[in-house]
C-alpha cells in the first residue's frame, strides 16, 4: 500500500501553516460580515428615525413649536375696558382678560381729578369734552396691567368706545413676543442642525457596513516632479550588454616608423 507522505518535516509545517491562514482569513471574513450587516442595521435604523421624525414635524410644525418653545409660566392679566355715554353720564364696564390667577383691585382714573376702585363705575364729568380714562388692573399674584381710552362727552345722543392695553404693556408684550421668537428660531436650528448630523452619522455608518461586506481595494496615489519621473525611468531602464563602442586604436611612433622605412635585405 502505498501513499503520499511529506518529504519532510518543513512541508507539513507549511501545510499546517497554511491550513491556519486559511481558517484564520474564513473567521475574519464571517466577523466583518455579521459586524457589516450590523452596522448597516444601526444606520437604516437612524436615518429611519430621523425621517420619521422630519416628516412628523412638517405635517404639525406649530405643535412642535409650541412643545419646544412653551409660552411662559405665568400669564398676566390683559386690562381693557368699554364705556358708554349718556349725556355727561358716563357707565364702564370692565373688560379686562384674566391671567393665571384672578382680579383682585380695579383703579380707575377719570382724568378729572375723580377715581374709583370699581370693577364697573358709573360716572358723571363735569363738562363736554374728550377725556382719558386710564384703568389698572392688579392680580392675586402681584401682576399687573393698564388700560388707557378717550372718553368723547358731550350733550346729545349716546355714545360709546373701547380702552384698549397701554403703551407700556403693550411695548412688554411685544419684548415677549420677540424673545419667544428669538429662541424659538434658535431651538429650530439647532433641532435641524441634529437632524442633519443624524443623517450623516447614519449614512456613514451604512457605508461603512457596505465596505466591511464588499471591501475596496485601496489606491495609493504617488505624485513625482518631472526631474524624479525622468531618474525612476532612467534607473528603471535595463542595460543592454555588448554594445559598447570599442575605442580605436592609435599606432604608435616607434610603428608608424617601422611601417615608413623599408630596410635593404
Amino acid at each position: 500500500m502505498t501513499g503520499v507522505r511529506p518529504t519532510s518535516g518543513r512541508g507539513l509545517r507549511i501545510g499546517t501553516a497554511t491550513m491556519e491562514v486559511t481558517v484564520m482569513a474564513a473567521i475574519k471574513t464571517r466577523y466583518e460580515t455579521r459586524l457589516g450587516t450590523g452596522l448597516i442595521a444601526i444606520g437604516v435604523a437612524l436615518l429611519g428615525v430621523v425621517a420619521f421624525w422630519a416628516f412628523s414635524i412638517v405635517a404639525d410644525p406649530g405643535g412642535h413649536y409650541d412643545a419646544w418653545v412653551p409660552e411662559e409660566d405665568l400669564l398676566v392679566p390683559e386690562a381693557s375696558f368699554g364705556w358708554a355715554s349718556s349725556g355727561v353720564v358716563v357707565e364702564f364696564t370692565d373688560t379686562s382678560q384674566v391671567g393665571d390667577t384672578p382680579i383682585e383691585r380695579w383703579l380707575w382714573d377719570f382724568g378729572d381729578g375723580a377715581a374709583s376702585d370699581e370693577p364697573n363705575p358709573t360716572h358723571r364729568f363735569s363738562e363736554d369734552q374728550e377725556w382719558e380714562v386710564t384703568l389698572d388692573v392688579l392680580a392675586e399674584d402681584g401682576s399687573s396691567s393698564q388700560a388707557v381710552g378717550t372718553v368723547d362727552v358731550a350733550s346729545g345722543p349716546a355714545n360709546s368706545g373701547d380702552g384698549v392695553i397701554g403703551l407700556n404693556d403693550l411695548a412688554d408684550k411685544v419684548v415677549r413676543t420677540v424673545e419667544r421668537a428669538a429662541k424659538g428660531s434658535l431651538v429650530v436650528f439647532l433641532v435641524i442642525g441634529l437632524f442633519v448630523v443624524l443623517a450623516m452619522v447614519g449614512g456613514r455608518i451604512v457605508s461603512h457596513g457596505v465596505r466591511m461586506l464588499r471591501p475596496v481595494p485601496k489606491r495609493i496615489n504617488v505624485k513625482l516632479r518631472p526631474k524624479e519621473l525622468e531618474l525612476v525611468m532612467l534607473e528603471s531602464r535595463p542595460e543592454i550588454m555588448g554594445t559598447e563602442e570599442a575605442a580605436p586604436m592609435v599606432p604608435t611612433p616607434a610603428e608608424n616608423k617601422s611601417a615608413d622605412v623599408l630596410e635593404p635585405v
